[in-house]
């Protein structure tokens, strides 16, 4: 079977609503691209493009390496770390060959070990040519205390990376050089289950970024971090996990569920005012996928999804018999 299938959208998808306020984003369609990750048991939590290859690249949640994925579904592992746990966040940095890697323990890796268990905040930098490790850094050696859960990551212009962490209420910066610090703290990030998650930023000079649990969105400047403030959007977003900004005016969440609400949809926002508010202009919902991030490439928008929430609630005994393969599902395009 052919692993680049042709789905018809009422098969798999369901459109909510189109509103012609949206100015390029339209989710949906006649045809949809579904590409089957041709490898078992992967549990992929985030997505990338290598422009350079045309490749996706996605981190194993299960196994803690980082793969290319072809067109056709097929894999290549390219980083292959021990030091990694389960992976959460991968950053493709063309512009310096950095592939970055975001990784923590939370017991669904083959790797977990009960005495890092919720306390690693693991980065690893790597040449995104070769796979060469550039830097391996431990975020939670700056806050020893709390527990971690490293999730989304996000890069400024001239290379700054920024992390999310959901279990304790802070964002990380690492710098060109590697050097990590707090770039802002905050117990309005505090809340039950995870918190703050999909981080995106803007070249205006600041942050977006989403908290799960509560579904509201956070804009950080900069320059001035503590001068952060709620984005205003009518509808909260709850389970809203991974990012993209499209253009400056234009954002998709991902959403999939949290606080005992199944959201499971992807929504496109629209900002006239810099992200001081926004609207829903677009949303479609997929059926019972746990989906998690997603990407655009070349004006094709895909979000990746593999059950992923069964296999971290499973006892641990469990796992191990999981073996369910990803898929990588266009879900609209950029016009």
């Amino acid at each position: 079977m052919n692993r680049l299938v042709m789905k018809i959208l009422p098969l798999l998808l369901i459109v909510i609503s189109y509103n012609s306020n949206a100015k390029s984003v339209r989710l949906g369609g006649e045809t949809l691209e579904a590409i089957e990750i041709n490898k078992i048991a992967l549990y992929p939590e985030d997505i990338a493009y290598n422009s350079i290859s045309n490749k996706f690249l996605v981190g194993s949640f299960r196994d803690g390496s980082v793969y290319e994925v072809n067109l056709d579904g097929n894999v290549n592992k390219i980083i292959d770390d021990d030091r990694l746990y389960s992976i959460l966040g991968i950053q493709v940095d063309t512009v310096r060959n950095r592939l970055i890697v975001v990784s923590s323990d939370i017991g669904s890796s083959i790797r977990s070990h009960p005495s890092v268990l919720k306390k690693t905040a693991l980065v690893g930098i790597y040449e995104l040519s070769t796979g060469k490790n550039i830097h391996f850094i431990n975020l939670g050696n700056l806050l020893p205390n709390g527990q971690h859960l490293v999730n989304g990551i996000t890069m400024d212009n001239i290379g700054n990376i920024y992390i999310t962490d959901s279990f304790s209420p802070v964002i990380y910066k690492i710098d060109i050089n590697g050097k990590a610090s707090i770039f802002l703290e905050s117990n309005e990030f505090l809340g039950e289950g995870i918190n703050l998650n999909g981080i995106v930023f803007h070249p205006d000079g600041y942050l977006i970024v989403v908290k799960k649990g509560e579904g509201i969105l956070f804009k950080i400047p900069l320059d001035e971090p503590n001068k952060y403030h709620k984005i205003n959007v009518p509808k909260k977003i709850i389970g809203g996990d991974g990012l993209l900004l499209v253009n400056n005016k234009e954002l998709i969440v991902i959403a999939n569920r949290a606080s005992g609400v199944m959201t499971e949809t992807v929504f496109s926002l629209l900002s006239n005012d810099s992200w001081n508010t926004a609207i829903v202009t677009d949303k479609i919902k997929i059926g019972n996928y746990y989906l998690t991030t997603g990407v655009i490439k070349k004006n094709k928008i895909y979000v990746i999804h593999s059950d992923l929430k069964s296999l971290i609630v499973a006892p641990f005994e469990k796992k191990k018999t999981l073996f369910k393969k990803a898929t990588i599902q266009q879900v609209g395009v950029v016009k």
